[in-house]
């Protein structure tokens, strides 16, 4: 709270509050908004549905030492990873099973659940599964020299695709059993429930390719190439097996690990951007896909062209948080950046995503089950704690706005005094920068209170820190950090004070 009296100086505020997140489709320069404002960097953090900035939780160590490349969950609460050692890939798991040297560096492993136990695929390579007790090789012959890259499961079947030399085909597995594939069957089989498979070579008509496979819904399969998605609706019967009429979806998915089920949508990113398929709510019948992330096409794009092959991105959907994580690798496989979209829960019309970036522990894959998120990093496995739990290792927040005209485009203003409202605890530091990128000046905030009211200027403020901040510019581009402290920390709004 300030503890200055009045000073009797006349001014108008001009205040900043309801972030809306990242915005790349607009110049910084013409982002000023005050209300529903965008930033250009937000890293780290994500502006929740009221309009809040709020700092990533917390994690904490949980196991392992190299660089993990995939991980999933084969338990409520048990993790097995794939991680790079210095000549090869391991697979291990939280028991301390390990199979040493399954894969070369580099190798891209895509896994599912299927029968209680988690099955990992590597393009050519053999396909591996755990079941909590020991890691071994799948004994289906067929499966084994199919060698396929893509694994997913629907109507209680496996499905893999990704198969060298059978680029457009889809093989399934017999009904309950992930040990019988097509070319495991009797030739002379008329059994509905045995194992199949799809060719959708002809429906392409151009030389497209598998790219991923992902399920919908409770029956449909999504094959996706690099130009486009089919659907097909899938029965524990391959007598019903047929194509969804009531689709067209002309848009392609760039890497398998992106697919993720997010409520009744499915997620996946494209070379274009981050889409979702979905049932049209008007009539019930129409399947279809929308763009995501629209106005930040351009930081998707640089961060698409950050990565060395597209096939090494991968995301995970986290369900309590209705957030959605993608990890784009950094050209040298150690640094890695994260894109993160937050939707709204409140759902409904206008309520569009937000979005944000992050670097924290240089995170390259996730996974999600039960309410729990763990992190696969270039140092192990982290768990992602509640975003209100205080111990474990504590990110930095940063954030930068636009820059900020306070009304006019020519006018040299004259500030009096800033202020934040912020709640929680930590150390946030403010810096800015005139129109020429030089430094007009700094203050430090020490934040240490949970509580607030979630308004700001104009109504009394429970948590409201006012600084004097006097010097004259024509806009200015405002920049925070917040360290330390541990726990929920929230930026709900600032302001600056214009000398009349």
């Amino acid at each position: 709270m300030s503890t200055q009296s009045a000073s009797g100086v006349p001014y108008k505020t001009f205040s900043y509050e309801n972030f809306q997140g990242l915005d790349t489709s607009r110049d910084i320069t013409s982002l000023d908004t005050g209300e529903d404002q965008h930033l250009t960097k937000l890293v780290n953090g994500y502006c929740d549905w009221r309009g809040q900035i709020v700092r990533d939780p917390t994690v904490a160590f949980r196991k392992g030492s190299n660089k993990v490349t995939h991980c999933s969950f084969y338990g409520k609460e048990a993790v097995v990873w794939a991680e790079e050692t210095g000549s090869a890939i391991n697979l291990r798991s939280d028991d301390d099973h390990v199979l040493e040297n399954v894969h070369p560096i580099g190798s891209i492993i895509s896994s599912i659940v299927f029968n209680q136990s988690v099955h990992l695929t590597c393009r050519g390579r053999a396909t591996y599964r755990y079941d909590g007790t020991k890691f071994s090789r799948n004994q289906s012959t067929s499966l084994n020299s199919l060698t396929p890259a893509f694994i997913s499961s629907i109507q209680r079947r496996m499905v893999v695709a990704g198969i060298p030399g059978r680029e457009t085909q889809v093989h399934f597995s017999r009904v309950d059993n992930d040990e019988v594939f097509p070319e495991d069957e009797d030739v002379n089989s008329s059994n509905v429930l045995r194992a199949g498979f799809i060719d959708i070579a002809n429906l392409l008509g151009t030389a497209d390719q598998i790219t991923g496979l992902g399920s919908f819904e409770q029956n449909r399969l999504v094959v996706f190439t690099s130009d486009r998605a089919i659907i097909y609706k899938i029965d524990p019967s391959i007598d019903n097996w047929l194509i969804d009429d009531d689709t067209f979806i002309n848009i392609g998915c760039a890497s398998h690990n992106t697919i993720c089920n997010a409520g009744t949508d499915l997620m996946f990113c494209s070379r274009s951007g981050i889409h979702s398929i979905k049932r049209s709510e008007e009539n019930g019948i129409l399947v279809y896909s929308y763009s995501l992330s629209d106005k930040i096409d351009i930081l998707y794009r640089e961060l698409f062209a950050s990565v060395d092959d597209p096939q090494k991105i991968s995301a995970v959907f986290d369900q309590d948080t209705a957030q959605y994580h993608i990890f784009f690798p950094q050209a040298g496989d150690i640094n890695t950046k994260r894109l993160t979209l937050a939707l709204n829960p409140e759902g409904g019309e206008g309520a569009q995503p937000k979005f944000s970036e992050g670097d924290f522990l240089n995170a390259r894959c996730g996974a999600f089950l039960g309410g729990k998120l763990v992190l696969g990093t270039t140092g192990g496995i982290y768990n992602v704690n509640q975003v209100e739990e205080t111990t474990g290792f504590v990110p930095t927040l940063t954030i930068m706005t636009p820059l900020l005209w306070h009304g006019s485009l020519v006018d040299t203003k004259q500030t009096h005094s800033v202020i934040i409202q912020a709640a929680g605890k930590g150390t946030i530091t403010m810096d800015a920068q005139d129109l020429d990128g030089n430094q007009i000046g700094s203050l430090v905030f020490e934040v240490d209170d949970t509580t607030d009211d979630n308004y700001f200027v104009g109504v009394p403020l429970s948590k409201q820190y006012e600084r004097k901040w006097s010097y004259r510019y024509k806009a200015a581009q405002y920049s925070f950090k917040a360290e330390g402290g541990g726990g929920l920390l929230r930026l709900i709004g600032f302001a600056v004070n214009i000398k009349n």
